[in-house]
């Protein structure tokens, strides 16, 4: 990920200094400078890449460069879109020619009498299974609802694959989605939608529960846990800022004015809303069992900006 990142920040700096840091300067450029839509592709396919790996990682976390969550966040709101549309000519152009090789090799190993099954097994070597998916862009609870009727409509054909998909397969299947409750759709959806915490390679203090913390909120928040989520949000709140703010530990609306006071960057972040809240839920459960998804993502959108403001030291 290191090099794909580095790569990413390099490529997006380039960019700007070719538009004069002027994103209009996008619209017509290209026409004039044909080395633009190669740098844009090249862009393109990195933060492509590293979506893709981000996307894929088991936790919400990375230990990045302190300008990456500015440049990441910039790049997503302004640029990837237009940079993407300039690209896409190029990007199908290298698809096409990738797909021509390919036909060659093939008709190669024809012509040497290679079989077509030993071809594609050659071909895929290192390859593992599952490795063609993309969660940025398939829908990962769309492909499972297909794989569930693909088994419910062997079940339903005994006499196709006999005794390897059952009803007991099924029945076990209906009681992790209707019993557990394990909602795959808004499992997936919630994911997506959970920000990613970029820590600053600059920060030497350890951060593996803060960490450890900010996932448990987010598998919280993914299961529908929201209360839960909330209430791990608030503790987060508390550990950064005593652990990495260094404000003495005390009640909590001390602590956030205290450090609002020393941290007037702080004040934007709405701090003790989060607080508030994340009380109510401590302290009133019945009354706050109900807290909407939107409400906890901007909970979590608070913890992220508070752990990039962290100082530096």
């Amino acid at each position: 990920m290191r090099s794909h990142v580095e790569r990413f920040l390099v490529l997006f700096n380039r960019l700007k200094v070719e538009l004069n840091y002027s994103l209009q300067n996008l619209k017509w450029l290209p026409a004039t400078k044909p080395e633009l839509a190669e740098l844009c592709y090249q862009l393109d396919d990195t933060y492509r890449q590293l979506s893709r790996f981000l996307a894929n990682q088991p936790i919400k976390f990375s230990s990045v460069p302190s300008v990456f969550q500015k440049y990441w966040d910039e790049y997503r709101t302004h640029y990837q879109n237009k940079v993407n549309e300039i690209a896409q000519p190029k990007m199908e152009q290298y698809e096409k020619d990738v797909h021509e090789l390919f036909q060659q090799l093939r008709e190669k190993a024809k012509e040497k009498g290679q079989s077509e099954e030993d071809f594609f097994q050659e071909m895929t070597v290192g390859f593992e299974t599952g490795m063609t998916f993309n969660p940025v862009e398939d829908d990962a609870a769309s492909l499972l609802d297909d794989l569930f009727y693909l088994i419910h409509t062997i079940a339903d054909e005994p006499d196709f694959l006999p005794d390897v998909v059952t009803d007991k397969h099924i029945g076990a299947l209906n009681y992790f989605k209707k019993v557990i409750g394990i909602d795959f759709y808004n499992i997936n959806r919630r994911w997506d939608k959970a920000p990613n915490l970029f820590m600053s390679e600059k920060i030497k203090k350890k951060t593996d529960k803060l960490v450890e913390m900010y996932n448990e909120a987010v598998r919280s928040y993914i299961f529908g846990l929201n209360v839960s989520a909330t209430a791990m949000c608030r503790a987060l709140l508390e550990h950064i800022l005593i652990n990495y703010y260094e404000i003495p530990k005390d009640d909590l609306v001390k602590v956030v004015s205290l450090a609002e006071n020393r941290f007037k960057k702080l004040k934007s972040f709405n701090l003790h809303k989060l607080r508030k809240n994340g009380n109510n839920v401590l302290h009133e459960y019945e009354a706050k069992s109900k807290i909407e998804d939107a409400a906890v993502v901007n909970y979590l959108l608070t913890i992220q900006a508070l752990v990039n403001a962290i100082p530096d030291k």
